[in-house]
């Protein structure tokens, strides 16, 4: 083997490597993904009703894991401050969307419930949940 097709295949497997993160193993190029979607005054209203519709039942109104239909035992604040602690990275919007497009356990995927916009939408309403009470 060639030291190219050595370093070419050694690339490959770092950029195909998950990095864990919150519940999930998020592949790498996921982390860069940029949210092409702005926070402002005509993108936020949006957000709000994609999350009351499919999110608040199971997240609850404010992402504190109190939905009506279903309780989740974390809130979505822990998983945007936990992982910024010291020696951890804050969950990038990449990262979010990745989560919120392949779901887990009960969560469900919503590749094919929400457009691509919808999903980044969603990312951006997380970034604005009232902090969490302690």
């Amino acid at each position: 083997m060639t030291k190219k097709s050595l370093l070419t295949l050694t690339l490959a497997l770092i950029a195909a490597t998950p990095v864990f993160a919150g519940n999930w193993n998020v592949p790498v190029a996921a982390r860069g993904l940029a949210n092409p979607i702005p926070i402002n005054k005509e993108t936020l209203p949006k957000a709000a009703a994609i999350y009351s519709k499919h999110c608040v039942s199971c997240h609850g109104e404010d992402g504190r894991g109190d939905g009506t239909e279903e309780k989740v035992n974390y809130s979505i604040q822990s998983i945007l401050v936990i992982l910024t602690q010291p020696g951890n990275q804050p969950l990038s919007d990449g990262e979010l969307y990745w989560k919120i497009t392949h779901g887990v356990g009960k969560m469900p995927a919503f590749a094919g419930k929400l457009t691509d916009t919808e999903r980044w939408l969603m990312v951006n309403h997380m970034r604005r949940l009232p902090p969490d009470k302690k």
